[in-house]
């Protein structure tokens, strides 16, 4: 960590750079407290801080920090970050180390618990921007929509129409996984109707 001044949210003496680096300690310092309400607050103010200081160094640092929470955190802290790259997702292009990002949000999906794969599959679907062509998450996903838990198989819908508005040759994959999924009798009617309009928007997805 930069060793500035933890105070200049309302200094504007400083430089820029300061301010941000500043500002990035004090979230930091959050981030690693042993309490989960602190850590919280943290998180949440990361959209802010980028709309503040839109720079790639800091932006990049600051994200890789969030996918260090997301990979040793619990669930509650993991929603959050999620809800960060949804929040921010025009930033998102100024993540640098994009591999190492993903490798930090991909290994929760080899957890044991399907809440926390789902969440992991909605973060990328949220990032799908960044990584479009990516197969072993393409791949992932695909896991997710045979998974036995709902929770987990919504999350791999969202983030199939997330990847199909970027990636046309996944758009045109998926279809045909979607239609089978409706066409399947043990697909329940609630289910069905998610299916249904996702296969509209993938169908539709593309650049």
């Amino acid at each position: 960590m930069i060793g500035v001044r933890l105070n200049t949210f309302n200094d504007s003496s400083g430089e820029p750079e300061q301010d941000a680096n500043s500002a990035l300690t004090e979230l930091d310092k959050g981030l690693r407290s042993g309490k989960v309400g602190e850590q919280c607050e943290a998180i949440v103010r990361f959209p802010r801080l980028f709309e503040k200081y839109p720079f790639p160094i800091l932006i990049n640092s600051s994200f890789l920090k969030l996918a260090d929470v997301f990979r040793m955190g619990n669930n509650f802290l993991r929603l959050w970050v999620l809800r960060v790259c949804q929040q921010s997702e025009k930033h998102l292009d100024k993540i640098l180390n994009v591999d190492e990002f993903l490798r930090r949000v991909y290994s929760v999906l080899h957890s044991n618990d399907p809440v926390a794969r789902a969440l992991a599959l909605r973060t990328l679907g949220a990032v799908a921007g960044i990584i479009p062509e990516r197969q072993n998450v393409h791949h992932a996903i695909r896991r997710g929509l045979d998974s036995h838990d709902n929770v987990e198989v919504d999350a791999a819908i969202y983030a199939t129409t997330r990847f199909a508005a970027h990636s046309n040759t996944f758009a045109v994959a998926m279809c045909n996984k979607f239609s089978d999924m409706v066409e399947c009798e043990s697909t329940g009617a609630e289910r069905r109707a998610k299916l249904v309009r996702a296969l509209r928007s993938v169908h539709g997805g593309g650049d």
